[in-house]
């Protein structure tokens, strides 16, 4: 169980709401990808149960069907966009560590989600701007998230507002975490570039 500190003070409050609210609905392989990721010396990374399941809730809401995700790690996040957007959507998973995404790789299989995901080993800001290129790319995300290194978060915001569309929706995870990163307090301080895109 992971309890994160910023939000609730209460471990036991944050037991609760995970075992009443949260587990009973996470999918089998979301629970098995998410209990091997434990085991990983990095395992705290992983996205939370708790806050996939209102991804999930926006995802579903947007009636997302091509995103992009910034930063996979273990692919608990692209695993569960992949099993709430329809069969023909796509995603575009940007990680420099691939041997983290195969440890998910397995349970993105067994869900049979695969040909939804096109897993680019790379930094993301290459492949941002490479996108950017094709101007048939601008405007044509329905979401986005970013769970990546911190420092480049507003180089990713600058980018990810030229390819998601008007109406679509961006999530940065730590976002919370502002007083701390100097580079996520620029993307609130511009809020009028942030027009027509949720953040």
């Amino acid at each position: 169980m992971s309890s994160n500190p910023i939000i609730l003070q209460s471990e036991k409050l944050t037991k609760y709401i995970l075992e009443t609210s949260v587990y009973p609905r996470e999918a089998k392989t979301l629970k098995e990808l998410r209990n091997v990721t434990a085991t990983h010396p990095w395992g705290f990374m992983g996205a939370d149960p708790d806050a996939g399941q209102l991804m999930a809730l926006l995802l579903k809401l947007l009636n997302a069907k091509k995103t992009i995700e910034v930063g996979v790690f273990t692919g608990y996040s692209l695993l569960l966009t992949a099993l709430t957007i329809p069969d023909d959507g796509k995603i575009i998973a940007l990680d420099p560590d691939r041997e983290a995404y195969e440890i998910g790789l397995p349970f993105i299989k067994k869900a049979g989600v695969e040909h939804k995901i096109d897993f680019i080993q790379s930094p993301a800001l290459p492949v941002l701007d490479k996108l950017l290129e094709d101007d048939s790319n601008k405007d044509s995300f329905d979401f986005a998230f970013v769970d990546a290194d911190k420092d480049n978060y507003w180089n990713y915001h600058e980018r990810l507002l030229k390819l998601v569309k008007i109406g679509g929706l961006i999530i940065y995870d730590n976002t919370l975490w502002v007083e701390l990163l100097p580079g996520l307090k620029r993307m609130f301080q511009y809020p009028k570039e942030n027009t027509g895109r949720l953040l």
